[in-house]
């Protein structure tokens, strides 16, 4: 008799010289610890709630594994922190800095030639910010670009544009403008004062550099007194100086985005794809807008997602099952059906808030669930991806570099702090 027939053989005995209600619950008992002996939890770190969306339908589709998602601000800076909750999945914004660290494991195997992944199916310049050398640590999830917004009734003054340049956006905004007899503003195109998020990717696209370490940042200075020396120009050329381009800001622009275009007063105002694209039909339905470039290139927004597998994990083989499942084509289709179905396409756009980095899904897809797109999808070889920043970028970003940005391009005073007291004045907050 084989060993193992004698091993059930004698299981059975052993529960017949039970009680029959021992019996039943050392039978339920062992069906149970088999059970859960099967699933395999997996702890997935993000600071994007589109996640705990996208794990409950991952859960839903097998029961041999479980993900359970923990929210962290800044997901990529908690892997070397202590006492902290390691994950097995990381996923989020400004990850690649850790790269380097060596935080997260290898996924080559998912996209080489006869992996479950193709590579040719991800933007390639998403792909490529997750590589370190020849290795491949991060996947690109999703992506936002810039653009400018403007009321579809002034369509014919940008001449079937499928992209503004810089230079597109000043001739037409100042054709766009008019003054009074007494020189008071009655319309104003478009004033790059106006949101300090546009100045910074003015910088961006210009090549200006942007180092920020534990306890010093720095740029590159020759390329940011020249941008800032054309920025000044622009200003003044187009819009009569800096005070002008406030002093309509504070009268007319005091509304959301999407109104500002909708006024009249200007002909364009800035935004991100995903705020444009998180807009209502109510809000949305009389408006157009276009990706904004430099040499035919269109700059990624710095808050890309990306997911990778925590190097430490004991769980990779687990871990890469969701990932592959994530992005495939058949499952992100999932994930815009169940957002449609559940009215959530204005709570937040697409995939993870953004484009989708597989380029199938954004192209094709996308245009069936916002309609806008139509005319607008992002083109591969024109996309340009962002340096590699850390994880805490986002803050820096906001409260250091573009307020330093806004005072460097106004020039309103003479004396305003520099970026490196800024930096230093934001960690010595953070510390206490």
């Amino acid at each position: 008799m084989p060993a193992y027939t004698k091993r059930r053989t004698s299981c059975k005995r052993a529960l017949l010289a039970l009680s029959p209600r021992a019996a039943s619950l050392l039978a339920i008992s062992l069906l149970f610890f088999s059970c859960a002996k099967k699933e395999t939890r997996l702890v997935l770190m993000t600071n994007n709630v589109e996640f705990v969306s996208f794990a409950e339908l991952y859960n839903a589709s097998q029961d041999k594994t479980r993900v359970v998602v923990h929210y962290q601000e800044e997901p990529a800076k908690n892997l070397s922190a202590k006492n902290s909750v390691k994950p097995d999945i990381v996923a989020g914004s400004c990850l690649t800095a850790e790269m380097e660290k060596k935080s997260f494991a290898r996924l080559d195997s998912l996209i080489r030639e006869k992996g479950p992944l193709d590579k040719n199916s991800f933007y390639p310049a998403l792909l490529q910010t997750g590589r370190a050398g020849d290795k491949q640590y991060l996947l690109p999830v999703s992506f936002n670009l810039p653009a400018l917004v403007f009321y579809s009734a002034n369509y014919e003054l940008l001449q079937d544009a499928a992209m503004l340049s810089f230079d597109d956006i000043k001739t037409l905004s100042k054709k766009f403008n008019s003054q009074r007899k007494d020189g008071v503003w009655n319309s104003m195109g478009f004033g790059p004062l106006w949101s300090p998020s546009f100045l910074y990717l003015v910088f961006k696209d210009m090549g200006v550099f942007f180092n920020a370490g534990e306890d010093s940042i720095a740029y590159t200075e020759n390329l940011f007194l020249k941008t800032s020396d054309y920025l000044r120009d622009w200003i003044e050329q187009v819009n009569g100086g800096a005070k002008n381009e406030q002093d309509f800001a504070f009268k007319y622009l005091y509304m959301p985005f999407y109104s500002q275009a909708q006024s009249g007063r200007c002909l364009f105002s800035y935004a991100t794809s995903r705020q444009i694209l998180s807009l209502s039909k109510d809000q949305i339905h009389d408006l157009d807008f276009r990706w904004i470039c430099n040499d035919n290139k269109i700059q990624i927004e710095d808050d890309f997602v990306s997911v990778g597998i925590y190097a430490k994990s004991k769980k990779k083989a687990a871990a890469k099952k969701f990932i592959v499942w994530l992005m495939s084509e058949y499952s992100q289709k999932q994930i815009l059906d169940r957002k449609t179905k559940m009215n959530l396409s204005t709570d937040s756009f697409g995939i993870a808030g953004g484009f989708s980095a597989l380029q199938n899904v954004t192209e094709r897809l996308f245009p069936l669930y916002y309609r806008a797109l139509l005319s607008n999808t992002p083109v591969a070889d024109r996309l340009c991806a962002p340096q590699k920043f850390p994880s805490d970028w986002a803050r820096v970003k906001s409260q250091a570099v573009e307020p330093f940005i806004l005072d460097t391009v106004s020039a309103t005073s003479s004396k305003y702090p520099t970026l490196a007291e800024r930096y230093e004045a934001l960690r010595a907050s953070e510390s206490k």
